[in-house]
């Protein structure tokens, strides 16, 4: 009989894991191809690891609804949950094409990069459902090991060696923090698991160590995020690290930042609101005020994306200030809505950088003459990331300030729309770099097919998810209610 209730209990567990264990396929069937499968690396990686991101997304609609925990608790699976494991098997697709688009030419062996790519996203999968913060530090390690290894993956580059030397330094800094801010949990509350640090923290039992180890996981956790002061590692990463890089960091990356910060705050230390108020309002006027500025006068535009990426942080971290249910609905709207907006704009300049040769800003000149379509996807990337209606980072912006405003938080949503008359300038001042500037060249450039089907794609939906926000806002909405 215990035998039986022992299989059955296993039978379930991984019957939560289903997404989890389709990536694990998938990885074996990527790895498998390398190791025995002729000319696999060149010709087939690529194509195998985005059916591989399709069947792992069919995956976690097949689990939607579920809601349950395993092996003790440490795993949980829940509408949150799934809602950023769908997140994020969709954001890696373009990720791959744009890889595709660059390594072919770089690597001999462009599907080992591949891999290291898929087991970021398991990573990412494993810390969407974890319930203990040692199965968290876990996953957040995995994921940034990764990101290490592939900001450095150009090895003959010394720009990309410098990105991957100086995250892994101040990102281990950062990990630093995250263990020891773990370590005092551990030892106020004897347990690693969130329900139990709730219980100790709201019960007065070792509140001041408790609340110096949420001190200490909140850093780690705005390191992640690149908010102020902890985002100097930023701009040197995303300029020197490879384009396709450069965009899963600046959305798979901070996504799982929020995505901790969330569980943080939401899930196991709601009794922290006031100290969490305060703490993120001043942290959004400080990376909104830092991430415009610094934006304008940058001539690399991966490092403009960079500063860029800081002040979109600073709309999050209002979000985060304003809290409720509302607050979490519009972070979670904001970071489709911008990660949507941030793959499109990367795959310009992925293609743009393989075929003008060059990041800089005035290497644009003239783009929409040579490449009306690049030219079209760059223009509806930007504007979205800038704010204006009808699209989708308009809503986003407009649901982030909406909360702030009925929590009275007035100034730091007085910040936000100033940030975006600032962020006009950098953002128009590029789009008329590719609309009214002469090219350097006139002849018409040559975009890959999957490149543009994925941008004519991605830029329908920024458009559709501005004229008709309900369906996303609904997922939203269905995702925060599991922490309300």
């Amino acid at each position: 009989m215990d035998r039986t209730r022992d299989r059955s209990l296993y039978l379930m567990n991984l019957s939560l894991m289903l997404p989890e264990l389709t990536a694990l396929t998938v990885l074996g069937v990527l790895t498998l191809g390398e190791m025995y499968v002729k000319d696999f690396s060149q010709k087939f990686s690529a194509r195998a690891a985005c059916l591989g991101s399709l069947a792992v997304f069919a995956a976690v609609l097949f689990s939607w609804g579920r809601q349950g925990t395993a092996f003790g608790g440490m795993f949980g699976v829940n509408v949150f949950s799934l809602f950023f494991k769908g997140f994020f098997a969709l954001a890696v697709i373009p990720v791959l094409q744009m890889s595709k688009e660059f390594f072919a030419p770089r690597l001999r062996f462009p599907g080992e990069f591949f891999l290291t790519l898929w087991i970021t996203l398991i990573g990412l999968f494993v810390l969407s459902s974890a319930r203990d913060f040692l199965l968290l530090f876990i996953a957040l390690e995995i994921v940034t090991f990764s990101f290490y290894i592939m900001a450095a993956y150009l090895k003959r580059d010394l720009f990309s060696i410098e990105a991957g030397l100086k995250y892994l330094i101040l990102g281990s800094l950062a990990s630093a923090f995250m263990i020891y801010g773990i370590s005092l949990f551990y030892v106020a509350s004897g347990t690693t698991s969130f329900e139990g640090i709730r219980t100790a923290y709201e019960s007065g039992q070792a509140a001041s160590l408790i609340t110096f180890g949420l001190i200490l996981t909140l850093c780690a956790s705005a390191f992640k995020a690149a908010a102020v002061p902890f985002q100097l590692w930023a701009p040197d990463v995303y300029e020197g690290a490879p384009t396709p890089v450069t965009a899963f960091l600046s959305t798979a990356s901070k996504s799982a930042a929020f995505l901790v910060l969330i569980q943080i705050l939401f899930g196991v230390f709601p009794a922290f609101e006031t100290g969490r108020t305060a703490l993120f309002s001043v942290l959004a006027a400080l990376t909104l005020i830092y991430g415009n500025l610094a934006a304008l006068h940058q001539t690399n535009i991966k490092r403009l994306f960079a500063y860029s990426s800081i002040s979109h942080a600073g709309y999050l971290l209002i979000g985060l200030a304003a809290g409720g249910r509302a607050g979490l609905e519009s972070i979670l709207y904001y970071l489709a809505a911008y990660s949507l907006s941030t793959l499109t704009a990367f795959m310009v300049i992925t293609t743009a950088g393989q075929l003008l040769g060059s990041d800089k800003v005035d290497a644009y000149r003239g783009l929409a003459r040579r490449s009306p379509f690049l030219g079209a996807a760059f223009f509806i990337a930007l504007a979205s990331l800038t704010g204006l209606p009808p699209l989708a980072g308009f809503f986003g912006k407009f649901l982030i300030l909406s909360a702030a405003v009925q929590q009275g938080l007035i100034f730091p949503a007085f910040l936000g729309c100033c940030a975006v008359a600032v962020s006009l300038y950098y953002y128009f001042g590029l789009i008329k770099k590719i609309y009214a500037d002469e090219p350097s060249a006139a002849d018409p450039l040559a975009v890959p097919a999957p490149t543009l089907v994925l941008l004519g794609i991605s830029s329908a939906l920024i458009i559709a998810a501005g004229f008709f926000p309900a369906p996303l806002l609904s997922l939203a909405s269905s995702a925060a209610e599991v922490l309300f």
